[in-house]
């Protein structure tokens, strides 16, 4: 992977989502993972039934996002998290909510952005967000030596108020937005927050 990083403003923006849960949990709690809420799972059966172009239409948008985490719930039966993961365009069309569509408002943010190539296969691309969440919450989210551990910033996907009320989310861009190509950009940004502001 090759990789720029920068840090970004984004005003206050609204989209057109399609809904989804994806699951964080830990197998050695009891999670077992619902094949039925695995996140590419979801966007996979979006982009087969035609939902996705529905999206883009609607919204007046050709950009296809995925907004990760705006949203958590702790679901005891399964031992897990219960996560946002819409699949999302700009609402410049200024549609309402319906026909499948629902409105997710994301509040101004700084954001960290990781700008990355992937070629030769060498990464699926559902797995693409791994290095760069490494590189920013540390190996699996240790926050040791990380850019996160190094800067006097928190992640507001990580405030537990945030999972309840929403507003912040990452977000991330896939292109081309195909599950099933060796080669693709991938640009995700994490909503950060200054330490002095909580």
């Amino acid at each position: 992977m090759r990789h720029t990083f920068k840090i970004e403003f984004l005003p206050a923006k609204e989209f057109l989502v399609i809904k989804g849960v994806g699951q964080l949990g830990d197998p050695a709690a009891g999670f077992t993972p619902d094949p039925e809420k695995d996140a590419w799972q979801i966007i996979r059966r979006a982009l087969a039934d035609g939902s996705v172009e529905r999206l883009k239409k609607a919204a007046g948008s050709e950009t296809v996002f995925a907004l990760f985490c705006n949203t958590c719930v702790w679901n005891e039966a399964d031992k897990c998290y219960d996560c946002g993961c819409d699949l999302a365009c700009e609402n410049l069309s200024g549609a309402a909510a319906g026909g499948g569509f629902d409105i997710v408002s994301l509040r101004a943010s700084e954001y960290a952005v990781y700008d990355c190539e992937f070629a030769d296969g060498e990464t699926a691309l559902e797995n693409a967000h791994e290095k760069p969440d490494e590189l920013f919450w540390g190996k699996d989210g240790s926050m040791k030596d990380c850019w996160l551990a190094d800067n006097p910033y928190v992640c507001a996907i990580d405030d537990k108020e945030n999972w309840k009320n929403g507003g912040a989310a990452s977000i991330e861009q896939y292109t081309p937005f195909d599950p099933d190509v060796k080669e693709f950009s991938f640009k995700v940004r994490y909503p950060i927050v200054r330490k002095e502001k909580i």
